[in-house]
Formats: C-alpha cells, structure tokens, sequence
C-alpha cells in the first residue's frame, strides 16, 4: 500500500473478531467491522480489496473499498456483509492461511470461533489496517504452524501471492481445496469464456467439498462410487446438481449463480470422464449412460466408509 495506517481506532474493548462465515464461498472466516463501518463509510453490499502490509514485526491485513467496476483488476476483492446485523468483510483464505510475511499463518481446519483472533485497527484516509493482537481468552497471536509443511511455508499460497503481485487477480485453480485437476478446471472455463467469474465457480467447488455435500448420502443407492487415484467418482441422481447441490449449498449460505454452477457441473464432468478413462472402467461408463446419472467428484478421504469399488466391479444393471 501506498501508505501504512497509523492511528489507532480502538480500544480493548472494541476489538475486531476473526469469526466464521457461511455468507459466501469464497472465505471461510470474515472480521467483525462494525465498530470502524462508520468511520470507513462503508455498509453492506460494498465492494472492498484486501492487501498485506507490515505494522511493527506483525503482518497487518489491509482493506480498501474499491468500485465495482475495479473488482476484476483487484487481487483480493469481496463484499462487505450483513450478518446477524453485524457488518462483515469476508477475508481471503490464502490470507488466513499463508505464513507470515505472506498471511497470518492460521489454520482453517482447526480455528476455534469460540476463541476468535482478535484484531486492532489503524487507518489512513485511503486505507484500514488491522493488525492481529490476541486471542479472545487473553493468548497472545501467533502464527500457527501449518500441518504437513516444512519452517511453516506454504508454497503454493506463496506461488499464489507471487502471481497475484504481477497482477493476475484470478484465483488459481491450483490451490483450490476441491478434488480436481487445474488443466481440467482451465479446459472448461477457456470454453465458457468471461461470462461467468472463475472466483465463483471455485467457490462452489470448494464449498461443495468443505460441506460434504458428495458424501454416503448423495450417492445413487445400489451404484457404488469408483474409486481412482485417491478420489472417488459418485453417481448421482438425474439432475441431482441444479436439485440436490444447489438447495444444500444455498442452505448452507451460498450465494448460486445458475451460470457458476452450471460450469462446476462442466468441470466434474470432465474430470469424473477423466477418471473413468484412467481406470478403464467403461462398465462404470456403461451404467451413468444407460440409467441418466449425474456425476461428481470427491476426494476419497471423505468416502472412507462407503462400499467404494474397484474398475471392473460394476454390474451394467449398476448393482
């Protein structure tokens, strides 16, 4: 930024909390920023970018509105929310995620909203900081480390931040938590061209995975999902993706764009027929044909205890 905030805006008591949100797939965690809303001006609905600075030794998230019309050429841009009358700014997950200087080094899977992360906040004119200052119940922040990654890196977050510091402001299909190949994700938006936003097709993606929504009880009884390279193609019922997927992910607080899930639907498609051809398992081909299946992908760590077959063990009756 072209500035660093300086002046703080808060006291103890009025501390910003890193809580859960379901208002939209493309974060997992958003900040409480009711009590600086006034002074930035801002209310739900408007449009914000995210950005990193340094605050002392501490990495510092900064927000910035933004008009609509610059949202394709920002790197993290979202929306502020309204949620339970409380205004939100959702925050990008690789920022969550990523070890500082590059993020706050958290961990999705295991952030406690009982104890949120608490953050203070500092402005300039242009911008609002935030800088991460304690856990609710008085533990001081630290960065946590990363699950499974050497001196808390995250190479691919950090591959990321490379990419969208030359100016690529589009999420990469590389780092997207959802159990599909990037050439097959890029196959399908290079054929559905800008009319429909990547960001909103791998928000779909992910939360479709992040919400189990293809799980023991999505699949077609009697057909077995196929189990290939670590994930598991799971037939479903005709039209289960504009029926079944759509409701649930709108329960759970997704915004569906008929266009966007329409085009995830595209991309588990093609990589479910991707899977099949690797397995060769055209029996499997057979069946989805004859009997009108839709298809999806999952990651097989979700299928552990479903009765997942192996290539040549489906039936052409699909029992």
């Amino acid at each position: 930024m072209s500035k660093r905030p300086t002046g703080t805006l808060l006291d103890d008591e009025r501390l910003l909390e890193l809580r859960e949100t379901d208002e939209t797939a493309a974060s997992e965690l958003a900040i409480d920023v009711t009590p600086v809303a006034e002074h930035m001006g801002a209310s739900s609905g408007d449009h914000i970018d995210w950005g990193l600075d340094r605050y002392e030794d501490q990495t510092m998230l900064v927000i910035s509105g933004i008009a609509e019309t610059a949202t394709a050429d920002a790197p993290y841009p979202r929306q502020l929310r309204d949620e339970e009358g409380a205004i939100v700014a959702p925050v990008p997950d690789l920022l969550v995620r990523a070890a500082p200087p590059e993020g706050l080094g958290l961990d999705l899977e295991t952030y406690d909203d009982d104890r949120p992360l608490l953050f203070d906040a500092i402005t300039t004119a242009e911008t609002i900081g935030l800088v991460p200052v304690r856990y609710d119940d008085g533990q001081p922040y630290r960065p946590e480390p990363l699950p499974g990654v050497a001196d808390e890196s995250d190479p691919v977050a950090e591959g990321t931040i490379e990419r969208e510091a030359r100016g690529d402001p589009t999420p990469r299909p590389e780092t997207m938590d959802a159990p599909i190949d990037p050439v097959v994700f890029d196959d399908v938006m290079a054929d559905v061209g800008n009319d429909v936003p990547a960001s909103d097709v791998i928000g779909i993606l992910e939360a479709i995975e992040r919400h189990e929504l293809v799980g023991e009880d999505a699949h077609a009884a009697g057909r077995p999902p196929l189990s290939v390279d670590d994930r598991a193609v799971v037939l479903l019922p005709a039209d289960a993706w504009p029926e079944q997927l759509a409701p649930e992910l709108e329960a759970a607080g997704i915004d569906v764009n008929a266009d966007a899930l329409e085009a995830a639907r595209e991309v588990h498609e093609r990589q479910a027929a991707q899977l099949i051809d690797e397995a060769d398992a055209d029996e499997y081909r057979t069946v989805r044909s004859e009997y009108d299946y839709d298809v999806a992908v999952s990651d097989e760590r979700d299928t552990a205890e479903w009765n997942v077959s192996e290539p040549g063990t489906v039936d052409r009756d699909g029992t």
